[in-house]
């Protein structure tokens, strides 16, 4: 599983951004949920610091093909199919609200940087 890239702009709101300027990536892998043992991001210097597993409320079987989005002050910087119950993101540090949707019916959390064992449950 190869981690996915999502550029966005590091300057303010309102503000417009040369060619030239830095952008901040955002990473995130989904797999298994031993995903973080054995996966790195591929930028060292922004390592993985978020992690959501997605599961049954009843027994807690993991759950795949959620669609997912991850949304920072109402926008949206994710949007994808998870491949697998387990995500990891590297994200700059802030709250995030993930959502994922799974057959239909949405659920979301807020989860701050740092943390890793957030779960999302239908």
């Amino acid at each position: 599983m190869a981690p996915t890239a999502a550029p966005i702009p590091t300057a303010p709101a309102g503000q417009s951004t040369s060619p030239a300027a830095p952008q901040q990536m955002l990473y995130y892998v989904c797999g298994n949920t031993n995903i973080d043992t054995h996966v790195t991001s591929p930028d060292p210097q922004h390592p993985f610091n978020l992690g959501v597993t997605f599961v049954s409320s009843s027994g807690g079987a993991p759950l795949t093909e959620v669609s997912v989005k991850v949304r920072r002050h109402g926008r949206v910087l994710m949007d994808f199919i998870a491949a697998g119950p387990h995500c990891l993101f590297s994200v700059p540090e802030a709250d995030y609200r993930i959502e994922g949707t799974y057959r239909g019916e949405m659920k979301f959390e807020i989860v701050q940087t740092g943390t890793m064992n957030a779960q999302i449950k239908w």
